[in-house]
């Protein structure tokens, strides 16, 4: 998702420490490597096991065809029940996933706000206004794809597909300034990796 870019750069200007010290510099780069890892490496297996569980249940059935994101779930409570029925699980995998885009949308948003374009409003109203802008076209999408389940999965992919293209928009420009030494240092990226990306 294009506006983590920014909120993964915003978080790591929140640290507090000394950017003339080398070491400091280095430390928390490491530490910041390690947990941006980490929260990449638990999203791709969380994807992983959704991903192998609908394979494993649907591959090469005629049910395959019609599983969208408005009914999985009852697709799934077919295929596996047990002591916590799986629709509940998906329930709440779909809750996580809905509070997650949300949380980090929504932090990118002020962070952009409050860096990018300089406005220093009061916190509770960049606060509305940020949240505002997150909740408003969920509500709108709610509303208009209430009774029709195909056309909000046809909006979903489109949405999927809208980002997909605004990716190289946050990539490319930080990869052009992380790359000079005027505005990096010691720390702009090697030239392999630069080619690399």
């Amino acid at each position: 998702m294009p506006h983590n870019v920014f909120l993964h750069s915003a978080l790591v200007q929140s640290r507090e420490i000394d950017r003339n010290k080398k070491g400091q510099v280095q430390e928390a780069l490491n530490y910041y490597s390690i947990e941006s890892t980490a929260a990449l490496i638990i999203s791709f297996i969380i994807n992983l096991f959704v991903t192998t569980v609908f394979a494993k249940a649907f591959y090469d059935t005629e049910i395959a065809t019609g599983i969208g994101l408005g009914n999985a779930g009852q697709y799934l409570e077919t295929y596996g029940g047990g002591l916590l029925p799986i629709l509940y699980i998906w329930a709440i995998g779909l809750l996580a996933a809905g509070q997650s885009s949300t949380i980090t949308g929504t932090y990118a948003g002020q962070f952009i706000m409050g860096g990018f374009l300089k406005l220093k409003l009061k916190k509770w109203v960049r606060a509305l206004i940020t949240r505002s802008c997150a909740i408003i076209p969920t509500i709108i999408v709610a509303l208009v794809f209430e009774s029709s389940e195909a056309a909000l999965d046809t909006l979903n992919e489109w949405l999927n597909v809208l980002q997909s293209f605004q990716i190289p928009f946050a990539l490319i420009p930080l990869l052009c300034l992380v790359s000079k030494e005027q505005i990096m240092g010691a720390f702009r990226i090697g030239h392999v990796l630069k080619v690399c990306c």
